[in-house]
């Protein structure tokens, strides 16, 4: 807590009104419960049609594992031409296609059975381009977390006041708090990256992560 006023002068405010601003910090450490995973598929061909009907194939595998779209949102893919230049006059080569889908799993066994049915309908032509697979909490764990912790931060600077009123001499109460936009959620411990081959055989680290919210408390003190 950061004080910004010093209390060896409090004595000399002993008879007046005075207000105290500090800043206050409250934490928790949380357990990951989503396992993130990044999917990505690439194909170029001169056929537009032929990467429509290779990524609606994955697409239509997705939804089928995940119907309710309860662990992976996306889908959509971008298409664009590709140019060679030679003289600087641009020379088609054909169309390049992007198809993403972002996921969160509750267990690394799910990820594996999703990559797996994909594996076995994919085109050949076809490029995997898969992400890290991390494990991290949840947006709705940390929300409910923020709330939580709001009213922990809000008991300490009720006792803060508390122990103001004692060393001044004074009745001191909480005059306004402004919290943060949003708990910080930092990592306690460094993530591994998985590759395309260790995926399916290996589960990432899993390390808490450390929940921080902070606010600018404001106290006025007055005589009792």
């Amino acid at each position: 807590m950061k004080k910004y006023i010093s209390l060896l002068f409090l004595p000399m405010l002993i008879n007046a009104q005075m207000s105290i601003t500090a800043t206050e910090q409250v934490s928790r450490f949380l357990a990951p419960d989503v396992l993130q995973a990044s999917l990505g598929f690439d194909e170029q061909s001169k056929n537009i049609n032929s990467i429509k009907t290779d990524f609606n194939i994955i697409v239509d595998e997705v939804k089928k594992f995940d119907p309710a779209a309860e662990y992976c949102n996306g889908g959509g893919y971008n298409l664009s031409p590709v140019y060679n230049y030679k003289n600087q006059k641009p020379e088609f080569v054909g169309y390049s296609g992007h198809l993403q889908f972002n996921c969160e799993f509750n267990r690394v066994e799910q990820y594996n059975a999703l990559n797996e049915n994909i594996k076995k309908i994919i085109s050949n032509r076809v490029r995997i381009a898969q992400g890290a697979l991390l494990w991290n909490v949840s947006s709705k764990t940390e929300a409910s977390v923020e709330q939580e912790l709001q009213l922990v931060l809000l008991k300490k600077a009720k006792a803060q006041a508390e122990s103001f009123s004692k060393e001044t001499l004074l009745e001191c109460e909480v005059s306004t708090v402004k919290f943060n936009d949003v708990a910080q959620v930092k990592p306690t411990a460094k993530k591994m990256k998985a590759t395309v081959k260790d995926i399916s055989t290996q589960n990432p680290i899993q390390s808490n992560k450390k929940s921080v919210l902070e606010a600018i408390v404001a106290y006025k003190c007055s005589k009792k």
